[in-house]
């Protein structure tokens, strides 16, 4: 009965087919196999699936296609295209808010868009920015914030006609923590303020990615 080693490939035991053992440790060991274009490499993947040897998560398949290392958990689309995924891909997010009037007292703010990033069990170094079109009256300004700190912020002149505000931030997001990258309008002043915020969404956007960094 064949064991498997501390990185999951199968290797005989004593009595064990050697032919078939190591047909079963190749085909769970990871190798990296060369693969001159994408259609090349699905081609690979449908002859391991072919062979019984269809990849798995706990053993996928690594494919190198013109020097960039892909990687198969046997996942295929609706069409039953093979989904092969860059070794260490970013991860974006793109959001956007559909507009309206929003007034509130001074000294506050106010969300209108809450990234979808996702949680993750590794450290990131996260981007964002963030835009907003609207006409101010009072002060107001835009602000995008991190882990639910401090943020950056970008302030409209005060009573402002219409046009656009942009304001970017960057944070170190450790495994395990909820990256909340929120993106905000705070209220200055010492009376209340009014933002008539564009109703063309692509006019009120919020754009995130991150990047997998060194674990220390």
């Amino acid at each position: 009965m064949a064991h498997n080693t501390w990185n999951g490939v199968p290797v005989p035991d004593a009595g064990d087919g050697i032919l078939s053992s190591l047909e079963a440790a190749f085909a769970a060991a990871g190798v990296i196999q060369p693969a001159a274009s994408v259609a090349a490499a699905r081609t690979a993947l449908t002859a391991a699936e072919t062979a019984g040897t269809t990849p798995t998560a706990a053993h996928p398949a690594f494919l190198d296609v013109g020097g960039v290392i892909y990687r198969s958990t046997g996942q295929k689309t609706a069409a039953g295209v093979w989904s092969i995924a860059p070794i260490n891909e970013p991860e974006s997010v793109e959001q956007s808010y559909a507009g309206g009037t929003i007034s509130r007292a001074a000294n506050s703010q106010h969300a209108l868009i809450t990234s979808t990033l996702p949680v993750r069990p590794y450290d990131r170094t996260i981007l964002a920015w963030g835009m907003v079109n609207a006409a101010i009256s009072g002060t107001v300004g835009l602000r995008l914030l991190m882990r639910n700190r401090e943020g950056n912020t970008a302030r409209w002149e005060q009573n402002e006609s219409q046009s656009t505000q942009s304001v970017f931030n960057m944070d170190i997001c450790p495994a395990g923590v909820n990256p909340q990258v929120i993106l905000a309008l705070s209220f200055g002043g010492t009376s209340a303020s009014t933002a008539r915020i564009s109703t063309a969404a692509d006019a009120n956007r919020l754009m995130v990615i991150a990047f997998p960094r060194t674990m220390a």
